[in-house]
């Protein structure tokens, strides 16, 4: 079952007839201004509490949405990511299972932050406690950290010549969402304080503190949480490595076991960063050598990226409006997956993605002939992804702290591709 099937509690199994089991993109904001127009016109009585709705992820087991979230979840710029792979090409070229999409990962994310959110303040009993509209941040900036994705996801910006910034791309939407926000809770974040909860949400997402007008106050470590540029490790990787390894299958349970650094860290004495075990050391390095290796055996396999290739001259060659299309513009809701598919459907070339069997590797010897692919990849080692230790804040007995064997070359891969 997809991250996308929704079930219900017993108590509401109870009162409603059962619902289908794929959420549907709705109208949110109109069912919303429905029931506030019959309340208005006393029909308080027949108005129920709207419930938490029940989400079956296949990572992290049920995720609970209260109704703020729902409302979120059930916009229309966020329905679109139901549309769009998370691993773009990756199901073409490597594998059909690894199919699962941006809303997936979405709401893997924003579980992840409450998880690793809940566990560093068990773990440090810090003072004073995260405001209540910080913590909602927190999670709605998990949740909408992909909202501005392209179509193909990182295939998009290949695409585009890396013109395209999903990130700032988010900026617009993240306004809109809040701009036609009905529950009382999105409400206050963007109007309370001078719309302090929704410039909060759009630094988080950004990983950029500085662009705030107000002082955090003892809580800058929540910066560590969404998009921790400060060392990389954040609940956006926890979710990607374990979301797409379940589908790919190329890391096994030991290569996979870094949970405890998220689960075991704490909020420094500070409060301005997030710090880790010595005795999760050696897992904090196992995280980096995972991306690395998924980096090579999936996200940069050579066929993957000869894919990513065709695909992006595709669209160039063949839409090439679609390239400028943004969040600010209407076209965006339909700027999914199968939207570009059926643009470039019509180049001869495409039809290689769909059928990458037919794309054949050939020695080096030959990459001199027309109409040849060539992949050039480096690809970091882990202990570069690590930068240097400096960067990360560790705490607790130095001496359980596991002595690793950093991997310090990059992996760099050189292929030549033909089309038959």
């Amino acid at each position: 079952m997809s991250a996308s099937a929704v079930i219900h509690s017993p108590a509401q199994r109870r009162r409603s007839p059962p619902l289908s089991l794929s959420l549907e993109p709705k109208n949110s904001k109109l069912q919303l201004a429905q029931q506030q127009q019959q309340q208005q016109h006393g029909h308080h009585a027949q108005q129920q509490p709207r419930q938490s709705m029940l989400i079956e992820d296949e990572v992290h087991g049920v995720i609970e949405l209260p109704s703020h979230i729902q409302e979120v979840v059930e916009h229309p710029l966020f329905q679109r990511l139901k549309h769009v792979k998370q691993l773009g090409l990756i199901p073409w070229a490597i594998d059909k299972k690894a199919d699962h999409t941006r809303y997936d990962h979405c709401l893997g994310v924003y579980k992840s932050a409450q998880d690793h959110l809940r566990a560093i303040e068990r773990n440090s009993h810090y003072e004073p406690k995260l405001p209540d509209w910080c913590r909602q941040a927190v999670e709605i900036a998990a949740l909408l950290h992909d909202i501005g994705h392209g179509p193909m996801s990182h295939a998009w910006e290949l695409a585009t010549h890396h013109e395209f910034d999903h990130e700032e791309n988010a900026m617009v939407c993240v306004d809109t969402i809040f701009k036609d926000a009905l529950n009382q809770e999105l409400v206050s974040l963007r109007d309370d304080g001078g719309g302090r909860g929704v410039q909060l949400i759009k630094a988080l997402i950004l990983g950029c503190s500085e662009t705030l007008s107000f002082p955090m106050l003892g809580h800058t470590y929540i910066f560590d949480i969404v998009h921790n540029r400060r060392c990389g490790l954040d609940v956006d990787k926890w979710d990607y490595l374990r979301r797409d390894n379940k589908r790919l299958q190329v890391l096994n349970s030991a290569e996979m076991d870094f949970n405890d650094v998220f689960l075991q860290a704490r909020i420094s004495p500070d409060g301005q960063r997030i710090e880790y075990r010595y005795a999760d050391y050696h897992r904090v390095y196992r995280l980096f050598e995972a991306r690395s290796l998924l980096h090579i055996k999936a996200y940069q396999y050579p066929l993957t990226c000869a894919v990513d290739a065709i695909f992006a001259n595709a669209v160039q060659r063949m839409a090439p409006e679609l390239l400028n299309i943004r969040s600010k513009d209407k076209q965006w809701l339909e700027l999914s997956d199968d939207y570009v598919w059926n643009a470039i459907q019509k180049d001869p070339k495409s039809r290689y993605v769909r059928e990458p069997q037919r794309i054949r590797e050939v020695s080096s010897n030959d990459c001199s002939e027309t109409g040849i692919i060539r992949v050039h990849r480096i690809i970091p080692g882990p202990w570069e992804l690590m930068k240097c230790a400096e960067a990360f804040a560790f705490f607790g007995n130095k001496r359980k702290k596991r002595p690793i064997t950093p991997c310090i070359s990059p992996t760099i891969v050189s292929k030549c591709f033909k089309l038959e």
